[in-house]
């Protein structure tokens, strides 16, 4: 050894050699190489091993129904006891390694509305989806509603929900699902917990070669966390989670540019890109099977916003749509003598106590100021047509359905200047800039000095997708791969060191 190492030391011909023969011979070895080789071995061993269990396992893609039994049989035979999961992960392994022919199925997934129906923005969306894609499946696909668990692992066939959902049977109990290479798994819903707690299932879905999509419907806890302060880590993580799948689909360009924005500066190393798409939602009314029945007073409440301009906004109170932004900005425009109705439709939510109880004991409610609860879809219609300007005052958003509707019903919009109101509405709305009373009441007051009918013509050319649109929409992305970003742009370039 000493001499040979006194000979690489002093010979440079000879260190030379040994320098060219390492990279050259260095070149020869690589993943894929060892992959190969691995699997050769392996097919060797099976190959000579003797009994049935061995050649069916060696050939899983054409085995027969009489040799899958044989397989059956030898493993019913084999000594020693086993429990119920034991078995359950062997017939597990028979389903993967003999999958039956068909075709590529769309798993979508809704556990949150499997267990209730919150009556939210993202289950509206959801049943619409839903019901649009099980009335026309993407060609070459067939789908499925799914739902999953925190207690159990994997998902099952929501056909119970489905068969109550369409009204007509769906064939089959809610069996777990037997996902294939092809098959697509759409997170539609939106369910933290659930979806973080089947992680390790959809990762090995994907390595079935099944693709894992998720649809993002804002990044608003994230974003405004002051208003989410027991949502904000749970979104960050849930984001995180699916930034390890296969790509996202948001319900807008502009959340579609703010998840590569948080991407970019949160998202975690990947081996390959995260693909993100985006489309608009739907806004039908009449095919979303919409709610009817009026109020008692229904018509002397729209007798009243008649009689004078009524400015309306629509959505549930949150903080940060601007509602006590909006009524501050009319109790100056009342003080200043303006004869204006202002009308909020929707529930009450979070971190709005002090405006709750500020507009149940308002000296103006019911003469200039109505705050309309447990509103139906008949009666918002009715409302729309008697109102004279929706107002859209949102601090954020993930899309922006009010202003679709408002458009829909030949209602002029004012709106804040955020980057979605601008991506739905265009030209077709006017924007105010500001969170103070002022900033809003200006914008009201110089909306009164506009000519009407040149504000309707304005808002009438508005563009808007049908539920059915916005379906296939999502299909294209989802099933056409028109996606708007790779991220990231570029993969590392020592993926041995990647996650």
């Amino acid at each position: 050894m000493q001499q040979k190492l006194l000979h690489v030391l002093t010979d440079d011909a000879f260190r030379q050699k040994l320098i060219s023969h390492g990279a050259r011979q260095a070149l020869s070895y690589s993943w894929e190489q060892t992959a190969r080789h691995a699997l050769d071995a392996i097919e060797r061993i099976v190959s000579f091993s003797p009994g049935t269990l061995a050649r069916s396992a060696a050939k899983p893609h054409t085995a027969g129904q009489s040799e899958l039994q044989s397989v059956v049989q030898a493993i019913a035979h084999l000594p020693g006891r086993y429990t119920d999961i034991d078995l359950r992960q062997c017939a597990a392994s028979l389903s993967l390694n003999h999958p039956q022919v068909r075709t590529a199925c769309i798993y979508v997934d809704i556990s949150e509305l499997v267990q209730r129906d919150a009556a939210t923005g993202v289950q509206r969306v959801t049943k619409n989806i839903l019901a649009q894609l099980l009335k026309a499946p993407p060609v070459g696909y067939t789908v499925e509603a799914v739902y999953g668990s925190v207690d159990d692992y994997g998902y099952r066939c929501a056909r119970r929900f489905t068969e109550r959902f369409m009204g007509c049977p769906a064939g089959g109990d809610d069996t777990l699902i037997e996902p294939m290479a092809g098959d697509i798994f759409l997170g539609l819903d939106l369910q933290h917990h659930i979806t973080q707690r089947q992680s390790p299932y959809l990762r090995e879905l994907r390595g079935r070669g099944v693709a894992v999509h998720f649809v993002v419907y804002d990044l608003l806890p994230i974003q405004l966390p002051h208003y989410w302060p027991s949502m904000h880590a749970l979104h960050v993580q849930w984001l995180y989670t699916l930034a390890q799948f296969d790509g996202a689909i948001c319900i807008s360009r502009t959340v579609a540019d703010e998840l590569l924005d948080w991407l970019n500066q949160h998202g975690p190393k990947r081996l390959r890109p995260f693909s993100i798409g985006w489309f608009h939602l739907g806004a039908d009314i009449e095919s979303s099977a919409p709610s009817c029945g009026l109020p008692p007073d229904a018509v002397s409440v729209l007798h009243t916003l008649a009689t004078r301009p009524t400015f309306l906004v629509v959505g549930t109170l949150e903080p940060r749509k601007g509602q006590a932004q909006t009524l501050a900005a009319f109790e100056q425009l009342w003080l200043e003598g303006l004869d204006i109705n202002l009308v909020f439709v929707g529930k009450s939510g979070w971190l709005v106590e002090a405006l709750v109880e500020k507009l149940r004991t308002h000296p103006e409610l019911g003469q200039h100021l109505f705050w309309l609860t447990g509103v139906s879809d008949e009666f918002l219609k009715n409302i729309y047509a008697a109102a004279n300007c929706l107002i859209a005052p949102s601090e954020g958003e993930g899309f922006g359905l009010p202003l679709i509707e408002a458009a829909q019903n030949g209602l002029p919009i004012i709106a804040s200047d955020i980057p979605v109101f601008k991506e739905v509405a265009g030209d077709h709305a006017t924007y105010f800039k500001g969170k103070t009373p002022e900033a809003l009441a200006q914008a009201v007051r110089d909306w009164l000095q506009l000519d009407q009918s040149s504000a309707r013509a304005r808002v009438a050319g508005m563009p808007w997708l049908t539920w059915e649109q916005s379906a296939v929409q999502l299909q294209n992305v989802v099933c056409q791969n028109n996606w708007l970003h790779q991220w990231p742009s570029t993969l590392p370039s020592n993926p041995i060191h990647a996650a």
